[in-house]
């Protein structure tokens, strides 16, 4: 029965794991497109 619940939480810390690094994947992928246009308008004052 320990054996068991020991290995219940290994896979809900895994699958929480999983969750965190999509979700965080997402809102790199969502920051960069959002700030993008700044991004562009500043580079191309720095390099015009």
């Amino acid at each position: 029965m320990n054996n068991n619940s020991a290995m219940m939480e290994t896979v809900k810390s895994s699958y929480l794991t999983v969750v965190l690094s999509i979700l965080g994947v997402f809102a790199v992928v969502s920051a960069v497109l959002i700030a993008w246009p700044a991004l562009s308008y500043l580079g191309a004052k720095m390099f015009n």
